[in-house]
């Protein structure tokens, strides 16, 4: 169960979104009170296997604007929607918090399974992260293999337009467009992508969309704009991900043969905060053994700690 004693996480997270995402701080605030009160939503939810890790209220945000997404609570939708312009009011903030607090309760089945669903916050920008690593290894031919690959949409890096000050790269008829911080990528080939995922989001089924839709907090409407135009690009050129744990699915996938001066790369996005220490000591002997056999480098954006600020990592394992 979830103490007040427990919460920090929560309350550390509220406090990180007051400035740029007041929407999830009001909702995260009713989450916090509820617990400190030992309150109904916090009977409903506190029982959970994972109610006391970092990204925990993000699942349940994330839960009830699925039922949002889906229709099935159009009181909170139409009051998420003026919220920005109405939070100064005090009586429409506690109105809104307690449709917020109803909509949870009156929608137990749904907000336990959106518990058991890991938090998908896949974007296509975090590409562009991935698009500066391959630059420094200077390769020709990549094959691409990504952990955590969620719905590919970071596997096809190539098929979206990126600009920066002076430059862009990509597919320029691409109908994604993102801009990029750093200098213009280098010139290569992706020949082979696939990836792997404990949660596989298929972008041509609408459930699988909506889950991904159901991650992307309120008041980021660019990150939401450009996740709706990736999947559809995603589901007109779809790449493999296969439903598996990253250690299994790699020391099957990287004995595979390849095109010859093909540079292989293991790309991941916060990633490793799912994994315990065993689980990364086990994919780096995986991925030391097969550089004795192939070109091998890993490319990684992850935080030390969730909360804290990504960086972007690039390792040589040949």
């Amino acid at each position: 169960m979830i103490s007040p004693d427990n919460a920090h996480g929560l309350k550390g997270m509220a406090a990180a979104m007051a400035d740029h995402m007041p929407v999830s701080r009001g909702l995260l605030d009713v989450l916090l009170d509820d617990i400190s009160r030992g309150g109904p939503v916090s009977e409903l939810i506190g029982d959970h296997p994972d109610a006391t890790t970092p990204l925990f209220g993000l699942r349940v945000l994330a839960g009830v604007k699925l039922l949002v997404l889906t229709g099935q609570a159009p009181e909170l939708g139409s009051n998420l929607e003026n919220f920005m312009s109405g939070q100064t009011d005090t009586h429409y903030v506690e109105r809104m918090q307690h449709i917020f607090r109803e909509t949870v309760l009156a929608h137990p089945k749904e907000i336990r399974e959106a518990l058991d669903r890991p938090v998908q916050q896949h974007l296509p920008n975090r590409a562009g992260f991935l698009l500066r690593g391959l630059g420094m290894l200077g390769a020709k031919k990549i094959r691409l293999l990504e952990l955590g690959a969620c719905a590919g949409l970071t596997l096809i890096p190539d098929r979206y337009l990126w600009f920066g000050w002076d430059w862009q790269w990509g597919d320029e008829k691409s109908s994604v467009r993102i801009s990029a911080d750093g200098p213009r990528p280098g010139h290569f080939d992706i020949v082979e992508r696939a990836g792997c995922d404990v949660s596989p989001r298929d972008p041509c089924i609408e459930r699988d969309k909506q889950i991904l839709r159901s991650f992307i907090p309120p008041e980021r409407e660019i990150d939401q704009l450009e996740l709706d135009e990736a999947l559809i690009l995603a589901a007109q050129s779809p790449v493999r991900v296969d439903k598996a744990t990253a250690s299994e699915w790699l020391r099957k996938e990287l004995p595979r043969k390849t095109e010859h001066g093909t540079y292989t790369v293991v790309w991941h996005s916060f990633f490793q905060g799912y994994l315990n220490s065993e689980q990364r000591a086990e994919l780096t002997a995986i991925m030391t053994a097969a550089a004795q056999h192939m070109p091998l480098a890993q490319i990684s954006y992850e935080p030390d700690e969730w909360g804290s600020a990504p960086h972007l990592q690039v390792t040589i394992h040949s």
